[in-house]
């Protein structure tokens, strides 16, 4: 039957181990310590390590020739071997007591030729092979009596050469060994209360640390790794601007605006003239004609206008002119003699109040009788009386080709710009609708507007506002959708979402519609509370191996924190557990090259 060799490197702790024994596909597995294996030296590694291998049904063999690890295996019965070659044996309390027996003695020459057997190496080298700790010497007074009652004894063999070495020893053994009054273990501690006190601090100290190192340091944080897969979503969906008819269970979503204004201001210099003197004013004397029998009726109203050699004129108030007919009493010309009276009608004469249209000086005219026009159907027009009044005041004033050349300035605002500066004003709780941006800039506005007067020290502008808009919809409502939409199993949930984004946005009769797309990781429900009260009070080989049963949990890290903390505290508040996802790509990759290094 084959067998696979691990060779066990320096800084591999027990987990790493524990996965190389289950990810072997041999049932005889040889694991090869290197010299320096901390790993090695806990019994709770060793019983982790003959665990895991009847778990998986494989034979674990040790190995080495370190009798403290050997040791170890003795205790749980783990085979060991000397060496690849040779066969595998587990290894017995009672084996080991024997080869500690084999201890060879060390003989030390004396000055006169004799040798003494070093009786206490022997001993204290199988105190060492049992685990017996030197580091402190601890005095014996009885150790002391004994020998002083040796080196008596050797003196008097010096003093009595004749007698033999038997008699010395029966008189030897029939002499009873006295304990010197005051001595002990009170009297030690009287002839050494320093030490003793020394002694009992440490202790106290040693007891303090211990319960920190396994009762309040322990932690542990746990990493699982959930495997996924990878779907994409995709749903027809529709907007509204109104809130109140807001549905997201049902796909329709309300479009909020978001919008930001840019205002942009050009200075320019006007260059018209006005004159902004007095209007001139007078009275003129019309005149119409009517059937002399029937008569007839006009009205010259306000604002008519009359001109005189380009100059206008208007009318300020209403006139009105009639002639009843058959009294020809009230006609101008009733007096003229001649036969076609009936023929030419009857003449009315009327004044009119004017006012020229424009101020200024060449307005006042002196009295006329002829150059003047009207689109009224008056017989004759005259003027009997200067028109006066016309004053000039010229002043400098904005006209429109002024507005229109300084309008030619304006940029209509950077769109690319205005979009990234109202981007960064959205937070991330909203999804941004990219086809709905919009942009538009306000008319111009003119100070002073156009034919105004420009003030002392006042140089004129034009302002335009550019509005840059774009609709916005929440991004939880959406993403709630999504889920309550997605294509999972009772026993899978979202662990991770993209984005979501908005494609073919149209507006419609009763609102806007478009195309909701994502994609998704889903796998198999496993929530930290549960991986939580799995862990707790399980070793930290266990609890890796328990949750690797889990359909769907692809690895398991644990972090301890300390290199002691072989177990997972009971405390929950020490418990640290973290659920990290991996999609079907990154998975297959990590594991090619986990085969790699193997």
């Amino acid at each position: 039957m084959n067998k696979d060799v691990i060779y066990i490197e320096p800084e591999d702790d027990i987990t790493d181990i524990i996965a190389k024994i289950e990810n072997s596909k041999e049932k005889i597995i040889a694991l090869v310590p290197p010299k320096k294996a901390g790993v090695f030296r806990s019994v709770v590694n060793i019983k982790l390590i003959a665990k895991v291998g009847t778990a998986n049904e494989k034979t674990v063999v040790l190995v080495t020739t370190d009798p403290s690890i050997v040791r170890l295996a003795a205790a749980v019965k783990l085979p060991v071997t000397k060496n690849l070659q040779s066969a595998p044996v587990i290894p017995t309390l009672e084996s080991m007591a024997e080869e500690s027996e084999k201890t060879e003695l060390v003989e030390i020459s004396t000055g006169d030729g004799e040798t003494d057997v070093a009786a206490e190496e022997v001993e204290e080298s199988a105190d060492a092979g049992n685990g017996a700790d030197d580091s402190e010497p601890v005095e014996d007074d009885e150790a002391t009596e004994e020998a002083n009652e040796t080196k008596e004894a050797s003196a008097k063999d010096e003093a009595t050469p004749d007698e033999e070495p038997s008699k010395r020893e029966k008189k030897a053994k029939k002499e009873p060994k006295k304990k010197p009054a005051g001595k002990g273990f009170g009297g030690w501690l009287k002839s050494h209360k320093k030490l003793a006190a020394f002694c009992g601090v440490g202790v106290v100290a040693l007891i303090l640390v211990l319960v920190w190192a396994l009762v309040i340091a322990p932690a542990v944080d746990i990493t699982v790794w959930i495997q996924t897969e990878n779907k994409s979503f995709s749903e027809s969906v529709s907007f509204t601007t109104t809130l109140s008819e807001e549905d997201a269970a049902e796909g329709k979503f309300y479009l909020e605006e978001r919008k930001i204004e840019t205002t942009q201001e050009v200075k320019f210099t006007a260059t018209g003239q006005q004159n902004l003197g007095e209007k001139a004013s007078g009275v003129l004397t019309v005149s119409a004609a009517f059937d002399w029998k029937n008569g007839g009726a006009m009205t010259i109203n306000a604002g008519d206008l009359f001109s005189y050699n380009g100059l206008t004129y208007a009318a300020d108030n209403t006139v009105p002119i009639r002639y009843d007919g058959d009294d020809d009493s009230v006609c101008a010309n009733k007096d003229e003699s001649h036969s076609d009276f009936k023929a030419n009608g009857c003449l009315i004469y009327a004044n009119v109040k004017i006012t020229a249209t424009e101020p200024g000086s060449e307005y006042n005219i002196s009295p006329t009788n002829s150059g003047w026009s009207t689109i009224l159907n008056l017989k004759g027009i005259s003027l009997n009386e200067a028109i006066t009044g016309g004053t000039d005041d010229i002043k400098t004033v904005v006209q429109q080709s002024d507005i229109l050349k300084a309008k030619e300035s304006l940029d209509n605002g950077n769109e690319a710009e205005n979009k990234k500066r109202l981007y960064e004003g959205i937070s991330d709780d909203f999804i941004i609708i990219e086809a709905s941006f919009n942009q538009s800039t306000s008319d111009v506005v003119s100070t002073p507007a156009a034919g105004e007067q420009i003030g002392e020290g006042v140089t004129p502008a034009i302002k335009a506002t550019t509005t840059s808009s774009v609709y916005v919809i929440d991004k939880t409502k959406v993403k709630e959708f999504i889920t309550a939409k997605a294509d999972i199993g009772d026993d899978q949930k979202v662990y991770e979402m993209e984005d979501p984004f908005i494609e073919n946005f149209t507006k419609t009769g009763n609102g806007y519609i478009g195309k909701l797309k994502t994609s998704y990781l889903v796998g198999p429900k496993v929530t930290d509370k549960e991986v939580l009260e799995m862990a707790r009070g399980k070793g930290i080989g266990d609890i890796q191996h328990d949750l690797k049963e889990i359909t769907g949990i692809v690895s398991v890290e644990t972090n301890t924190s300390y290199p002691w903390v072989m177990k997972v505290p009971n405390d929950s508040n020490k418990i640290t557990v973290e659920i990290k996802v991996k999609d079907k790509n990154s998975q297959n990759t990590n594991n090619s090259e986990q085969e790699s290094e193997e």
